[in-house]
């Protein structure tokens, strides 16, 4: 088939299916609001090609140059379109659906709205992309390129990111619940307010790292380095922080309702109107925290060591302290009969 008899059947509104147009040079060419179905695209030319509102079905595109092509609200549903280039490619509210995209060179470009749901991104390269209220969801991963990368409002879902090149990636508003980091070297990671509950970071060096306002919830943080991290405001309920490192971190206003922080590290770290009743924190080492304002209600502070805080209306209520190093309760608010009858009352109740 020729590129010319390619544009009078889309032109004409005709489902284009089972033909080979392998090696083709349609670079340039307009091709919108075609269906193609069974389409053999393999190594084809389709530079600044004009395929918007297309849609493709089965098609093969593997190996093709797609390099600055509209794809603009293009639908891919099980295409195959490994080793193939997009680089600078026009996508928005694009959809590529189960497809296979293993190598393929996405860099330099926009993805506005765009969907990738089920794909093959092993060692995808997305190099300098922005991935604008896009989303990647149950997609393998593996070993894929998103160096250099910007991300808003964005959703990546489960993905695994421990062989992932990362460096510059930046993610800001956007979730990624379910991720898989362990392991790996992050100083510097920039993911303020962004939804990270069930993250693993275990082992990460996140030393400086901006977790400003991100939702942690239930993340797993255990013997991770998290050295003057930013996490102001951030939700760390039923974290898992065992032997964590956060010195001289910033926890302002941060909620640890619940965190198991056994033997981690808080010395010289700012916990200013912090919340953290029900912490774990069995062994910890507060050596010069900030503790001003906190709210350590219930917690499990045995063995801990709180020398040299600095304590105002700090709240240790009905915490366990067993064996804790405590000189000095100066600033902490005195304890509350009241509530502690309060507390027991559902006891007496049931009784």
């Amino acid at each position: 088939m020729t590129p010319d008899e390619l544009a009078r059947r889309v032109d004409d509104g005709e489902l284009v299916r089972q033909v080979s147009l392998a090696g083709a040079n349609l670079a340039g060419r307009t091709y919108r609001a075609a269906d193609f179905d069974h389409v053999d695209f393999s190594g084809a030319d389709l530079r600044q090609a004009n395929l918007g509102r297309s849609n493709f079905i089965h098609c093969t595109l593997a190996g093709a140059n797609l390099a600055a092509a509209h794809l603009g609200r293009v639908n891919f549903v099980e295409c195959d379109l490994a080793d193939a280039s997009l680089v600078g490619a026009k996508m928005e509210r694009s959809k590529f659906i189960k497809c296979d995209l293993a190598r393929a060179r996405l860099s330099e470009t926009l993805l506005l709205h765009v969907a990738m749901a089920e794909c093959d991104l092993s060692g995808t390269i997305f190099t300098g992309v922005r991935f604008e209220r896009s989303s990647l969801v149950k997609c393998t991963t593996a070993e894929i390129d998103i160096s250099q990368t910007e991300w808003y409002r964005a959703v990546f879902l489960n993905a695994d990111l421990r062989a992932a090149r990362m460096e510059g990636a930046r993610f800001s508003r956007s979730t990624l619940i379910g991720a898989n980091f362990a392991g790996r070297a992050l100083p510097g990671l920039a993911v303020a307010a962004c939804a990270l509950s069930d993250a693993d970071f275990t082992g990460c060096d996140l030393a400086g790292a901006d977790l400003a306002q991100c939702m942690l919830f239930g993340t797993r943080l255990a013997g991770a380095v998290l050295q003057d991290a930013n996490l102001a405001r951030a939700v760390l309920q039923n974290a898992i922080m065992q032997q964590a490192d956060l010195t001289n971190a910033d926890l302002t206003q941060a909620i640890l309702i619940g965190a198991d922080a056994t033997e981690a590290i808080f010395s010289n770290a700012t916990l200013f109107q912090c919340c953290a009743t029900g912490l774990i924190a069995a062994g910890a080492d507060f050596r010069g925290a900030d503790l001003r304002n906190a709210d350590f209600s219930h917690a499990t502070l045995d063995r801990a060591n709180l020398d040299g805080v600095t304590l105002d209306r700090t709240n240790f209520h009905a915490v366990s302290e067993q064996d804790a190093v405590f000189p000095s309760r100066q600033g902490a608010l005195a304890a509350d009969p009241d509530r502690t009858m309060a507390d027991a009352w559902p006891q007496h109740a049931n009784a």
